[in-house]
């Protein structure tokens, strides 16, 4: 474990503000560097959050006295960044979803493999105490049988939304961006990989979907079914639904204020409160890292299961005819 790390961000949009707000909170982070295509931009980040100002990626990796980086730029730029940051012998926490697809993913993760520096994909909520305790409460067999697992994700930008999100090219829509937290806790519950995948919804112009339901089938009899979407909002909370009782998650992704309840057959609903602000969720995602930095990847999140779920969202992408030019080819 890592007591502490200097932290370097690449690009500053919404989610690099709400890491470095992260960093503030946590036990073992410091902004000591951030890139961005301008220094003007660069230097309004650090402005508010500390750390030294670059006018590029490259010079946050060649700063000596960052230990750590946070690739929060587009998806389809987190492929060549992981390679670079790899090479650069820093450790590696990489915004969701990994890349545009698997044949990337395992690539990039060779090379990482290769130069033996951490890596976790940055989904925060796997991290979160009651992400951990979720998946304790399902392995304890405390509602028997998982059968069904039930989750949504979704947001309502605008319809003339300038963000490479609604842009079909570079991975945007809704299954890549917020569908890939459902299509993670699901694989995470079932403890196994979809035999089948099915998506379907709307593909805009721009050939990215707008909004859509997918459906999942693991071994045993396990299905999994999820709404997504960049132009809708939805409830977004989760549910698991075995033969003995079922689990309530109201925040399942943020963990913010959010409860657990476990409803078992003939007994009272039991309650687990947590109570997290935004801050500390992406403050403990960054201890996560320290605590794991020697393992060179987290239990919470491991390569493998990165690579998986990449796989999965293939097939999901597949089933629905969505494809994006910017993906890599065999």
């Amino acid at each position: 474990m890592a007591d502490k790390l200097n932290w370097g961000i690449l690009a500053t949009g919404s989610i690099a503000h709400q890491f470095a707000g992260g960093l503030k909170a946590s036990k073992t982070g410091t902004l000591a560097a951030v890139g961005s295509r301008s220094i003007e931009t660069a230097t309004k980040f650090t402005d508010k959050h500390g750390g030294k100002p670059y006018a590029s990626y490259e010079e946050v990796l060649a700063d000596p006295n960052v230990d750590a980086v946070y690739i929060a730029t587009p998806h389809h730029m987190h492929y060549e960044w992981t390679i670079k940051t790899a090479q650069a012998g820093k450790a590696i926490l990489c915004e969701k979803p990994f890349t545009l697809n698997a044949l990337e993913a395992e690539r990039a993760l060779a090379v990482v493999r290769q130069e033996g520096v951490f890596f976790m994909e940055a989904f925060m909520y796997r991290c979160h105490p009651q992400t951990i305790r979720v998946k304790e409460i399902v392995r304890s067999g405390a509602i028997g049988k998982v059968l069904i697992v039930n989750s949504e994700f979704g947001f309502a930008a605008g319809r003339e939304w300038n963000n490479f999100r609604a842009d079909g090219a570079v991975g945007g829509g809704g299954l890549m961006d917020v569908g890939t937290y459902c299509v993670s806790f699901s694989r995470m519950v079932a403890g196994a990989e979809p035999e089948a995948c099915f998506y379907a919804g709307e593909i805009t112009e721009k050939g990215y979907d707008a909004a859509g339901s997918g459906l999942m089938r693991f071994p045993d009899g396990v299905t999994a079914h999820f709404g997504t979407g960049v132009h809708i909002d939805l409830k977004n909370d989760a549910w698991i639904y075995g033969t003995e009782g079922r689990i309530h998650v109201p925040e399942p992704w943020k963990c913010s204020g959010g409860t657990v309840t476990v409803h078992r057959k003939g007994q009272d609903p039991e309650t687990f409160q947590y109570n997290s602000t935004n801050d500390e969720l992406y403050g403990i995602e960054a201890d996560t890292v320290a605590e794991f930095l020697e393992q060179k990847e987290s239990p919470h999140m491991t390569l493998e299961d990165t690579i998986a779920n990449m796989r999965a969202l293939d097939a999901l992408r597949q089933s629905a005819g969505l494809h994006f030019a910017a993906e890599m080819k065999e």
